[in-house]
């Protein structure tokens, strides 16, 4: 008992200790803009729901650390794009209600904005966007946009279905890589039915506990889906540039239909992205900064971005696709 008495008291002091209330300083902080906007080398007339969705221009401003209200976006911005020769190609509205639906993401929500001019940016050419907030610092950001993934042949190999009927397959991808420029890409799967409607999602299949990729690194479709940071899963050419790239993965279909006369899959479209490098950062330092929430361990996290005088990413990405029949 004697010697367990010391520890005792310790551990009351310890205790007290935690109850003692300490005043931190707020660091001080200037408001300022805060946007998400990915420039696609496809015309936003010529792009799908989830693609609008994800490349969404998204607008907000900063609050300081203390500050408990919800953050909410702003619908009286004003933003443009930029050419190399200063001439406006894009400019942006609040999103609209449309039929019921909403383009692409609810208008009820402030600070969703949609494109009004159609534009396409063009491989290797310098865009720069500006945005604007009454009572806000101007901010701007600029890329050169990359080029398009050069896809030399995919193929899907059918397996076992799963328990659950879904069907399975494998998938292999060949790319063949830019030896002067980094590149991150992203695979995206979408399958499709005999009316050339959307029958459901492709997705990475780890149920086996199989080995993803063939070049020694982790291979796994995405999903343009910005609500769950882990639905994006870039790879980068950094160990590769300037090679052929060989990526293989099992893979699953996630649309299921019952009832009489159900859809029938007819084909699978795989769409390759190559992100800028902004854009990689911007998401690498986002899934990061979702892996270290409720951790009072983790390291911070902060978030990468490439906005002067504001808080955001200003991304660019090109798109190639390829059609495989089931």
């Amino acid at each position: 008992m004697p010697k367990l008495f010391p520890l005792l008291l310790l551990a009351a002091t310890f205790l007290s200790g935690c109850e003692t209330a300490v005043n931190l300083p707020e660091p001080a902080h200037t408001p300022r803009i805060a946007l998400r906007y990915l420039l696609s080398t496809e015309a936003p007339g010529q792009q799908s729901a989830s693609m609008l969705t994800f490349n969404q221009l998204y607008v907000s401003n900063s609050q300081r650390m203390f500050d408990t209200r919800p953050l909410e976006g702003r619908p009286d911005a004003t933003v443009e794009l930029l050419d190399a020769t200063g001439t406006v190609v894009e400019r942006f509205r609040q999103a609209r209600n449309q039929g019921g639906q909403t383009y692409p993401q609810p208008s009820s929500q402030p600070g969703y904005y949609e494109a009004t001019m159609n534009f396409a940016g063009q491989p290797g050419h310098t865009y720069t966007l500006r945005g604007r907030l009454p009572g806000f610092e101007a901010v701007e950001s600029q890329l050169t946009m990359p080029l398009p993934p050069r896809i030399a042949r995919a193929t899907y190999v059918s397996r076992a279905p799963t328990d659950y009927g879904q069907q399975r397959g494998r998938l292999t991808l060949t790319l063949h890589d830019e030896a002067a420029t980094a590149d991150y890409y992203v695979v995206v799967g979408t399958v499709y039915d005999t009316r050339d409607n959307i029958y459901g999602t492709l997705l990475s299949d780890d149920t086996d506990n199989t080995e993803f990729g063939s070049v020694g690194e982790t291979f796994t479709l995405s999903t343009l889906y910005n609500g769950y940071y882990n639905s994006l899963a870039p790879y980068p050419d950094s160990n590769v540039n300037g090679q052929q790239i060989n990526l293989s993965t099992d893979v699953v279909i996630s649309g299921a239909y019952g009832g009489l006369n159900p859809p029938v899959p007819a084909y699978l479209e795989l769409m390759v992205l190559n992100l800028t490098a902004d854009a990689y950062k911007f998401y690498q330092s986002r899934q990061r900064y979702e892996d270290t929430q409720d951790n009072p361990f983790a390291e911070p996290a902060p978030l990468y971005s490439n906005i002067r005088n504001g808080y955001g990413v200003f991304g660019g990405m090109a798109a190639a696709t390829y059609r495989i029949q089931l």
